[in-house]
């Protein structure tokens, strides 16, 4: 098969402005140029490709053939990588990140979090931005171990040792069961510590964490909060899961809140960290400085403060021998998750 010559960026460039204006004598004039020269670059190019880009009976407007549909549909991608490349190519040379790895614990608000990175998107769209999803431990370890720059996590699992932290709003969780669950019947006389509790528990590092509030005598660990929720709209088991993400299961009518004598609900503290000797370019402080303030909205604000105070206060808990699970009764509003 013979092999094409190498195209260029130019060539690409003028078909699809042959194809946006409709016609060579367009194309001429929307790029600043002679139409014979117009036509000689897409006679050039056909020859290249070895097959013909445009219905030759089309007199006026040009009309693609099938095979110039597909490769003006690459056309449009290349010069669009090309963009991209040039526009990195310039934020490197001020000074700026090619890329920000950010690691968020899963009970963090993704519908304020997305609002956040779509405004760092619009400031810095050449700086690509990697996001690692994970539960409780998770975010302290890919910081700690250089796989992400930036973390936002809950600061009652991980060690502030050789971090800059940062404290933001905290995230409201509720204890939340299927609506078809025996929990919820009147005829029944159990309590939650009878059923099944679905724990949200950080498998990598179980033995050292505290995974969260453990009321029931059987408990069923996962390690994501997604595979709960998958559980609890099958209708096992109960668990305590950040509100923001099973606020639409209970207005849809799905799940309910559990009115627990032990635990109504409780405050999850979140910050902002990154190791000290990696700080962040300027795109990376950027974001940090906007998910602070997009993350404590101003009536939120003092819930930070509230959670540090109660962080403080003391914790009533009790820890099975036999089975190493760690129970607590009438926790305050910030706890181990």
């Amino acid at each position: 098969m013979k092999v094409a010559p190498a195209l260029s960026l130019d060539q690409m460039q003028v078909l699809v402005a042959v194809v946006d204006t409709g016609g060579f004598a367009a194309a001429a004039r929307e790029l600043g140029r002679a139409t014979s020269a117009i036509s000689y670059a897409i006679d050039s190019l056909e020859s290249q490709l070895g097959v013909e880009l445009f219905h030759r009976e089309a007199r006026r407007r040009k009309v693609l053939s099938s095979h110039g549909e597909a490769v003006v549909n690459e056309a449009r991608s290349i010069l669009k990588a090309a963009d991209m490349l040039r526009a990195r190519v310039g934020a490197l040379s001020e000074g700026l990140e090619a890329e920000v790895t950010l690691a968020v614990d899963q009970i963090v608000p993704q519908e304020k979090l997305v609002e956040t990175l779509h405004a760092f998107h619009r400031e810095f769209p050449a700086v690509r931005l990697s996001i690692r999803a994970e539960a409780l431990g998770g975010v302290e370890r890919l910081v700690r171990s250089g796989e992400a720059g930036i973390g936002i996590c809950g600061s009652l699992h991980m060690s502030s040792e050789g971090f800059t932290v940062r404290q933001i709003a905290s995230a409201r969780i509720i204890p939340v069961v299927s609506s078809n669950h025996p929990l919820l019947s009147s005829d029944s006389d159990a309590t939650p510590r009878d059923h099944l509790q679905i724990v949200v528990s950080d498998l990598v590092n179980d033995e050292k964490q505290p995974a969260c509030v453990v009321i029931s005598r059987s408990n069923w660990r996962v390690g994501d909060l997604a595979s709960a929720r998958s559980l609890l709209l099958g209708g096992i088991g109960w668990a305590i899961m950040p509100e923001s993400l099973v606020r639409a299961d209970i207005a849809a009518g799905q799940l309910c809140r559990l009115d627990l004598r032990d635990f109504r609900e409780g405050h999850y503290p979140l910050q902002i960290v990154h190791k000290v000797n990696s700080p962040p370019g300027p795109a990376g402080c950027w974001l940090i400085e906007r998910i602070a303030a997009d993350l404590t909205p101003e009536h939120l604000r003092g819930d930070a403060a509230m959670a540090a105070r109660s962080r403080r206060g003391r914790r009533t808990t009790e820890k099975n021998e036999t089975t190493g699970i760690w129970s607590a009764w009438k926790w305050p509003l910030s706890f181990p998750w």
